[in-house]
């Protein structure tokens, strides 16, 4: 195995590709740093870094080796907080994609926390399906779709239909949409996240002569959600999820047509012993939020 400290300066040089900088970061003098990252290179036979005037630059060898390592931290750093939420039963582990905890969760949580004080709330968001769902990880979890491998019955949310949304100034800027074929083809907002929902929108609001494929393409979805909301043009998102922005008339939804097959979002309890009561009044709570506007 490689040296640690060696590991841990090679880290943090090469994610603020800066010596000064890391040795700020983890309270030890620039040569140090130095030194441990040469006795690294030496023991792994390859130069990590260039070395020029006034600053470093990552090897292709050394960018490569950084994202391993940097993973291998983070990993650790992750379970790390898992084991403290673990020690402290006043803690709650929860799961919740990034998308949902943004737009439903993360909003209504003071109201959660001024009548709970006692309990604290953890939310975990990783990238990607949720993961296994037991005791060890979460308490809770909230889904789109049912979690694999969950050995719970959860509890419904609310349904997951789509809508077409876009900003009160999108409108005001161009002609009246009153019928889905008047929808521009270049302006129809996509995630990459979720290909083809316009395509079904467009097949089931019956104007198939519209172009599917054109408009603004964005990775994530929650980019795509602040493009509508800058009046960029026309999205389909989760209608539940924006119920607020429809309320207070930051987004408007357009006509009559909604994708009802969506998966609806839902809430498992896999609390471990300690937590038991805690996470179900949690779970109860989100319940009563499903039903309660802001």
């Amino acid at each position: 195995m490689p040296p640690l400290r060696g590991l841990r300066a090679f880290e943090a040089a090469g994610r603020r590709l800066s010596f000064t900088a890391a040795a700020e970061e983890l309270g030890v003098t620039p040569g140090a740093i130095s030194h441990q990252i040469r006795q690294l290179e030496e023991f792994l036979g390859t130069r990590l870094f260039d070395r020029q005037h006034r600053e470093v630059v990552l090897t292709p060898q050394g960018l490569a080796y950084l994202r391993s390592v940097g993973e291998a931290f983070r990993r650790i750093e992750d379970d790390t907080r898992i084991l403290f939420a673990a020690s402290d039963p006043t803690t709650l582990r929860v799961y919740a994609s990034t998308n949902f905890a943004m737009r439903w969760l993360v909003p209504r949580l003071p109201r959660f926390a001024a009548s709970h004080p006692s309990i604290a709330v953890d939310i975990a968001n990783p990238i990607g399906p949720p993961p296994a769902l037991h005791p060890r990880r979460f308490d809770l979890a909230i889904t789109h779709g049912p979690a694999p491998l969950a050995r719970e019955a959860p509890a419904r949310l609310f349904d997951g239909r789509l809508v077409p949304v876009c900003s009160p100034g999108f409108l005001a800027g161009h002609p009246p949409l009153t019928h889905p074929r008047q929808l521009d083809p270049d302006r129809l907002i996509h995630s990459r996240q979720r290909k083809g929902d316009w395509r079904s929108w467009l097949r089931l609001a019956k104007v198939p002569e519209i172009d599917a494929s054109r408009g603004i393409k964005f990775d994530d979805l929650n980019l795509g959600y602040i493009a509508a909301l800058s009046g960029m043009g026309v999205m389909l998102f989760f209608a539940n999820l924006i119920s607020e922005d429809l309320r207070a008339g930051r987004l408007i939804a357009l006509f009559d047509v909604a994708l009802t097959d969506e998966p609806d979002w839902l809430v498992y309890a896999t609390p471990a012993p300690e937590r038991q009561r805690a996470t179900l009044l949690f779970r109860d709570w989100l319940l009563a939020e499903s039903q309660t506007p802001r």
